[in-house]
């Protein structure tokens, strides 16, 4: 049996969230290796503009992955490259990080999560499973996450902690799988110790 299109796929998905607008949570089809699971207090699809809002309650989790929120809005689904709004109370987790937010937004590409960027006053990063005393975590008002790179960018106002390190600068970018951080990558408002 042949893979379902994009357009078929967007369809499944839109009638899902309709028949979960009663039951509160929707299994979306296997887009990727894992199905991506949803869940909110309430569903409202476009179809013709390929635009669905799930607010209340939202979750959105695919494997070892979660993003919870207040709101979330798909667009673009039909596409193989989806882009997702969160806002209010956004919590991002990941077998290596956890982030929160204000806001975030993050971009399907075949199935599978490609990318996150939070937003907020601040918005934080911390990785999971880390040795208490090598503790990686950092703030900024603008954090850009590559999954599949496992790289974690910080930009503005940026405090970033190692192992009882601390940094402070305009952006700090730190990878993940290899444990690795460069500090003002473009050489300017170094600070730290």
């Amino acid at each position: 049996m042949a893979d379902p299109t994009p357009a078929e796929r967007a369809l499944r998905l839109a009638a899902l969230l309709l028949l979960a607008a009663d039951a509160g949570a929707a299994t979306m089809p296997k887009l990727g290796s894992e199905s991506i699971q949803l869940s909110a207090d309430f569903q409202s699809s476009d179809i013709r503009n390929d635009v669905h809002v799930l607010t209340g309650n939202v979750s959105v989790t695919q494997g070892p992955m979660s993003m919870q929120a207040e709101q979330a809005t798909v667009n673009a689904l039909q596409s193989d490259h989806s882009r997702w709004t969160f806002e209010r109370s956004v919590h991002l987790q990941t077998t290596d990080a956890d982030l929160k937010s204000n806001s975030a937004t993050a971009v399907f590409a075949g199935g599978q999560i490609a990318a996150a960027t939070v937003k907020g006053t601040p918005a934080t990063f911390e990785q999971r499973n880390a040795a208490a005393d090598k503790s990686v975590k950092g703030r900024a008002n603008l954090i850009e996450y590559d999954f599949a790179k496992g790289i974690v960018k910080m930009s503005q106002d940026v405090w970033f902690s190692y192992g009882g390190n601390e940094f402070r600068g305009d952006v700090v970018v730190y990878n993940v799988k290899q444990e690795r951080v460069v500090v003002n990558p473009g050489g300017e408002n170094a600070g730290g110790r």
